[in-house]
């Protein structure tokens, strides 16, 4: 599986797995307020105020491991309202690692030597490897090989898929607890097949800080959310850094 055919598809099963109660992120760095009374509210008042929170957020950062039949996904991207993203993907299997910047409609990818390696064999590889020689490879969202990415970095569209209310949710509240050291409280949820457990903000707004969930397929993920509403520099590679994608033709 290609990198940014992996980024797709963890993209895909991760919006379809948290989408099963609520979505929202972590905070910025401003002054956090103590309480903000979610750990008094009941299951469904936490799930709604966490989907308003995430309608309402301009960038944020996600850390995700997705499993599923081809593997396991690693996913650590920050991503913003204007199309800005930057990060890395390790696909299934565990070989390699892509980082990717993105900046409007213009996308750069670098690919290690073992990733190129688990995609092509023998020698093909090592003539891209060679060709390459360590640079990013640039085009356009209208590329084929890295449309699926640029999908992937859409914020409005996670954006629409967490605050929707999914129907036939059953949520039960849980106990209080703390991510990376902030204070949360967890609201589990089922539907049909699929399970979830969500960690809320308690402190500021109620984003959700982390979530595990399993569905009926047997899709996992792991994922944890921060850096809300800070900005997110895409800077792109030097040109000496890089090979246009139509000069690999």
């Amino acid at each position: 599986m290609s990198a940014p055919r992996a980024a797709a598809v963890a993209h895909r099963a991760a919006a379809g797995t948290v989408c099963l109660i609520v979505f929202a992120g972590a905070g910025t760095g401003a002054a956090l307020a103590d309480d903000n009374g979610m750990a008094d509210k009941s299951a469904q008042a936490i799930a709604d105020a966490s989907r308003k929170a995430m309608s309402e957020v301009t960038s944020m950062r996600m850390v995700a491991k997705v499993t599923e039949g081809a593997g396991t996904t690693g996913l650590d991207i920050r991503f913003d309202e204007a199309g800005s993203c930057v990060g890395s993907v390790t696909p299934p299997g565990g070989s390699g690692r892509a980082e990717v910047i993105k900046r409007g409609d213009d996308v750069w990818m670098k690919l290690d030597d073992e990733l190129l390696r688990a995609q092509a064999p023998g020698a093909a590889a090592e003539d891209a490897i060679a060709l390459i020689d360590g640079r990013y490879l640039h085009g356009t969202t209208d590329n084929a090989m890295l449309r699926d990415f640029a999908q992937f970095c859409d914020l409005d569209h996670f954006k629409k898929e967490f605050s929707a209310k999914p129907a036939g949710e059953r949520l039960t509240k849980g106990p209080t607890t703390t991510v990376d050291g902030r204070p949360a409280i967890t609201v589990t949820g089922k539907r049909g097949g699929d399970t979830g457990t969500y960690e809320v903000s308690t402190q500021d707004e109620p984003y959700l800080l982390r979530i595990q969930g399993a569905k009926a397929s047997g899709e996992r993920v792991q994922a944890t959310f921060s850096a809300f509403d800070e900005p997110v520099r895409a800077q792109p590679p030097a040109p000496g850094d890089t090979v246009d994608l139509s000069e690999l033709r």
